[in-house]
């Protein structure tokens, strides 16, 4: 998967700022340059076999999306165009929503091969057979409701039906919520990667995923 090019990220900018407010984005940009100028963070990765119970969800519905989606998205999740959505379907690139009475509450993005990840500026490769979830988004009024474990459990299952053998995500090592989230859909910690950011520089300080055939492809792209 490459990855995205300026006028993607602006087009997603934009999109962002008309459906969450100018306020959440100006604080994105905000938390952006300080982490430019120093920061130092945990990714942890956690897995979980694809087979397995699935959970039910009274009113929830999850369903894998489709091209013709993309002004849906574009309105209820608001983290892509319908342009910039349709372009990043792919063989390789799935996203799946959750719906509940009509509206998309969740989305989340599914790949064998690779995405890009900002926080470490590399494409992350899940090993051959398995498949790594990312950008996974709640609607602000449905968290706290089992939205995203409920998702999760969901994906598993998907991937299970098309011979996947696990199911990877990551998740920032201080975000106590998706940690829990994520936990409860039967995910269980794999390893951590501790990186940091100084004066514009960046750079992977330590890696625990060695032996677990995932694979971290860095490159110098910042954004």
């Amino acid at each position: 998967m490459r990855r995205p090019g300026p006028a993607a990220v602006m087009a997603k900018t934009i999109n962002r700022a008309r459906i969450r407010g100018v306020g959440e984005v100006g604080q994105l940009f905000v938390g952006r340059a300080r982490e430019l100028w120093f920061s130092q963070e945990t990714l942890v990765f956690l897995v979980r076999p694809s087979d397995g119970e699935r959970a039910s969800a009274p009113g929830l519905k999850l369903r894998e999306a489709t091209a013709s989606d993309g002004p849906r998205y574009a309105a209820d999740i608001g983290t892509d165009s319908p342009r910039t959505f349709r372009a990043r379907l792919s063989r390789t690139s799935r996203c799946f929503v959750v719906v509940s009475d009509g509206m998309f509450v969740h989305a989340t993005w599914l790949t064998a091969e690779g995405a890009w990840t900002r926080e470490l500026r590399a494409t992350l490769r899940p090993p051959a057979g398995d498949a790594y979830v990312y950008e996974s988004f709640t609607r602000p009024e449905m968290r706290g409701r089992g939205v995203y474990p409920f998702a999760l459990n969901e994906i598993a299952g998907w991937a299970s039906d098309h011979v996947l053998r696990k199911v990877w995500v990551a998740v920032e090592g201080d975000n106590a919520s998706s940690l829990r989230a994520v936990s409860k859909a039967g995910f269980r910690p794999a390893g951590e990667v501790r990186y940091r950011r100084s004066q514009g520089r960046f750079a992977i300080e330590t890696s625990e995923l060695e032996g677990s055939g995932f694979t971290i492809e860095t490159s110098p792209w910042v954004l």
